[in-house]
């Protein structure tokens, strides 16, 4: 969902107090709709990695239209549980530890141990509680920035397929209880022909590996919502199941929340600076790290090439590169003026910090009956308390 004009935010600005994020519940039904005709056509199993999007009273809203959850930590995994009843809880990290992993085995139903020494060192602790994987790196790349290529060279994230391989033809007994792999590869991706690249290569280098599985989890990074074609993922689902009875998962998180995020600001000040007019707003894009991570300048409201009035939207810390980039609009800007940013969805809350002591978003739902809900707001005593001044956030 993408809006054009301020005016027709689908609640009423007024109520807001910024900075918010708001998040669309009739936005995230309308993904699941469209997670379930992919999960039906490609027979897969549909998960919803929670590292985009923690906020457990949507978590709830989408836990009875997914599979399950998939979780990089053991908070990760306890909001998961808290959101879910009936769906599994499934967990990959390299940051496992030895004081975590009966806690893991608790919380989850599926652990996907990072790398072999890591499967050595747990397996034997869990297996009667939990089904045990591998996370598997491919050795495929596909994304363009390193940053965010878990195939990179020198990845930590997964046992390489070639090392996999190799030890399980020396010993396969060391892999007896292993019950599945997870591969995940690419970032931002709207090509599923790439993840059948992706799966073909697995399928070749360890195809004695997979005759033996009971499950397989392809990961995520795809945009399946901006996939033209989704026959890469079909074909991948029925390779797989060609070469052995496994249960195959799909675990986006991106594709079912980006476009269900709004972030609003107010302006704060308008100012001349050289050739620019700079318009400071109350959020800043410590909301949203990824605009300072990758450089990519978020979609505004309103903003139009051919607009006459252009201004330099500025983030409200002290940092000079919080800036969210030039945009123009139809109508000058006014001190107060809401400005609402689209697409926010995804790692904006999960990444959010406090840098300046600029407080987190307050965060609001708006409901399927279009009501305008306060979820929670961000409070001193939250930020006080994080510092270790308790006696200032009680008084």
């Amino acid at each position: 969902m993408s809006l054009d004009d301020p005016s027709a935010f689908p609640g009423s600005l007024d109520r807001i107090d910024s900075p918010a994020f708001v998040y669309d519940e009739a936005v995230i039904r309308d993904l699941l709709t469209l997670g379930d005709t992919l999960r039906r056509d490609a027979g897969c199993r549909l998960l919803f990695a929670i590292k985009s999007f923690s906020f457990v009273d949507a978590l709830k809203l989408m836990a009875p239209r997914l599979d399950g959850f998939a979780v990089s930590s053991p908070f990760e995994a306890r909001l998961a549980r808290a959101a879910t009843t009936d769906g599994s809880v499934h967990i990959t990290t390299p940051g496992m530890r030895p004081d975590e992993i009966d806690d893991i085995a608790d919380l989850c139903d599926y652990i996907s141990f990072n790398s072999l020494t890591h499967w050595d060192m747990y397996k034997d602790r869990v297996e009667d509680r939990v089904s045990c994987g591998i996370r598997v790196n491919p050795q495929l790349s596909f994304a363009d920035d390193r940053r965010y290529d878990p195939c990179r060279p020198g990845s930590k994230l997964g046992t390489p397929l070639t090392d996999l391989a190799a030890a399980f033809d020396e010993d396969p007994q060391r892999f007896a209880g292993l019950s599945g792999v997870l591969f995940h590869s690419n970032c931002d991706s709207t090509d599923f022909s790439e993840l059948l690249a992706t799966v073909r290569r697995v399928c070749a280098r360890a195809a004695p590996i997979l005759a033996g599985l009971e499950w397989v989890n392809l990961g995520g990074g795809y945009l399946f919502e901006e996939a033209a074609d989704h026959r890469g993922l079909i074909e991948a689902v029925d390779l797989l199941k060609s070469k052995a009875d496994v249960e195959v998962f799909f675990e986006p998180g991106s594709a079912l929340v980006r476009s269900a995020g709004y972030i609003v600001s107010t302006v704060l000040d308008i100012f001349s600076s050289g050739d620019a007019r700079v318009a400071v707003l109350d959020t800043t894009v410590n909301h949203m790290p990824e605009v300072f991570e990758y450089g990519f300048q978020p979609d505004v409201v309103g903003d139009c090439d051919d607009a006459p009035h252009e201004y330099l939207l500025a983030g409200s810390t002290c940092l000079a590169g919080d800036i969210f980039g030039s945009y123009r609009f139809g109508s000058p800007l006014h001190v107060g003026d809401k400005i609402v940013f689209n697409n926010a969805g995804s790692y904006t809350l999960t990444k959010a910090h406090v840098f300046n002591g600029i407080g987190l978003p307050s965060v609001y739902a708006l409901t399927t009956g279009g009501e305008l809900v306060l979820k929670s707001r961000y409070t001193f005593d939250q930020y006080a308390a994080r510092w270790g001044a308790r006696s200032l956030a009680t008084s």
